[in-house]
């Protein structure tokens, strides 16, 4: 196990904090009190903390970043181990009333550096300090260490939930990640005052949604979110979901299911081992993909936003949602740009949603033999790489749904069919996508003396498609089979 020391950069802080008392606070005080491991290092100095943060910055070659000049935080990246210096807040006069100002008992703990530096260590798991040195100088106004041993995510006070809303929303994030319990005041005041959150900055609120969705505890979050009013605030999508019943497959009306699809999803990226037989796939995928963790349980959770708006009745009375992977494709693609995702994020995101059904309808090929090489080559052409996360999906929405007209062993047959569009992904895609190409753009213009257009472009991607299949196999092979479907055969649907 590789660890560096970091004695000298303590020791740089103490010096260029010129006399004035340093304390570790916050997050790593919670993590070591509850013996684990920090990610990163907040530091508080009573005043003067981005002056140091400059000067260390400066002394060890590491990365300096402003956060917020005003009220004097910077950040300084060593060796990727960040250390995140504050002055007191609100002018403070000590430690204690700086803590005052923090959101959360359990994040307002704090101890002396000097008593503990010397035994900080950082390894690869992250940053670490002796328990018992940490209990020993604890200073602790508020009791974030009893709140700690209860499991109680309980404020300092609730007029700072006000100043900052986003701490209305913090606490679940704290709820997921540490598996704790919210206070029963604390839960009153964000029922009573869950509008405030509109207030806070889009990147800030999906900041908070990304840590939370990337615990093994999203879905139950999630629902306890609804529960007390503050995820209707950042979706109003959800008020058109609620009661909208889809009897048939499923045992929970809309809402319900997108819930539990996510508490579904928790489960398989725990262990998809416990639904997929070939799960080493999926093992990879996600351990290659961490980033797209959070954003493949908000597919789970929107996979069919869309079904209130496409709801019919037909005249035998059967319920439909026709095209709601379509109109849930669009509704993500609109939360994404209110939340400011990423392009890929979005793009992700979107084609998940509207690719979610794919899968249930090629069971229908799969009990009769199939599917063919045609469907199984679209799938993946369409979906690419991420298939696996395709298939995650799915299989949530399957286990999610528990109504008398589900099939016995769906679940089986998705993992079955997995098994054959992996092998053809393995096998067949990814050895033409590889090999070079039996014709070029030259070869098609040259054969039918045509010149530079979309048609050169659809006769290549039709021979690539016919070799993934297996009928072409030859350079021969390609130029006798656009001969005979020039130039009205060219599709590759």
């Amino acid at each position: 196990m590789v660890e560096l020391h970091m004695e000298i950069p303590f020791k740089m802080i103490r010096d260029f904090a010129k006399g004035q008392p340093v304390f570790f606070a916050g997050g790593p005080v919670r993590d070591w009190l509850l013996g684990r491991y920090a990610s990163d290092i907040d530091m508080v100095v009573p005043h003067g903390a981005v002056e140091v943060a400059h000067k260390l910055a400066r002394q060890t070659g590491g990365g300096f970043v402003l956060l917020d000049q005003g009220e004097d935080v910077a950040r300084v990246v060593i060796q990727g181990i960040s250390f995140d210096l504050s002055g007191f807040r609100k002018n403070a006069k000590s430690i204690q009333e700086d803590l005052s100002f923090r959101d959360f008992t359990i994040n307002a703990m704090a101890v002396p550096m000097d008593a503990v530096s010397g035994s900080i260590r950082v390894t690869e798991k992250g940053i670490v300090a002796p328990r018992k040195d940490c209990i020993k100088f604890l200073i602790d106004p508020f009791g974030g260490w009893h709140d700690l041993e209860k499991k109680a995510i309980r404020p300092v006070a609730l007029e700072n939930m006000r100043e900052d809303p986003l701490r209305l929303l913090r606490a679940f994030r704290f709820r997921a990640v540490l598996g704790f319990f919210i206070q029963a005041d604390l839960q009153e005041f964000i029922r009573s005052e869950s509008r405030l959150i509109t207030r806070s900055a889009p990147e800030r609120i999906n900041y908070e949604l990304e840590r939370l969705l990337e615990t093994g505890l999203a879905g139950q979050s999630l629902r306890e979110m609804f529960d007390l009013g503050l995820l209707r605030q950042i979706l109003p999508e959800l008020k058109e979901m609620e009661g909208v019943e889809q009897p048939g497959f499923h045992h929970l009306d809309v809402l319900g299911h997108c819930f539990e699809a996510v508490s579904c999803m928790d489960k398989l990226i725990m262990d998809p081992c416990t639904r997929f037989s070939n799960c080493k796939v999926f093992q990879e995928w996600l351990s290659k993909n961490p980033s797209r963790t959070p954003y493949l349980k908000w597919a789970a959770f929107m996979h069919d936003f869309g079904k209130p708006s496409q709801k019919d009745i037909r005249q035998d009375g059967r319920v439909t949602f026709y095209n709601h992977d379509r109109k849930g494709a669009e509704m993500a693609a609109e939360i994404a740009s209110r939340l400011r995702w990423s392009r890929s994020s979005t793009s992700f995101v979107k084609r998940l949603v509207r690719m979610h059904m794919r899968p249930f309808h090629l069971l229908n090929d799969l009990r009769k033999g199939g599917p063919s090489k045609r469907a199984l080559r679209k799938l993946l052409e369409e979906i690419g790489p991420d298939y696996p996360a395709l298939f995650l999906l799915s299989m949530a929405d399957s286990m999610a749904g528990c109504g008398p007209l589900k099939p016995q062993g769906l679940d089986d047959e998705l993992s079955r069919l997995f098994d054959k569009v992996h092998e053809f992904y393995l096998k067949r895609l990814i050895p033409v996508k590889k090999a070079p190409p039996l014709l070029n753009g030259k070869d098609v213009m040259k054969l039918f003396s045509i010149r530079p257009g979309p048609l050169v472009g659809q006769a290549l991607r039709a021979v690539e498609a016919r070799r993934v299949e297996g009928f072409i196999k030859t350079r021969e092979q390609a130029i006798a089979w656009l001969k005979a479907h020039f130039p009205d055969e060219l599709s590759v649907s």
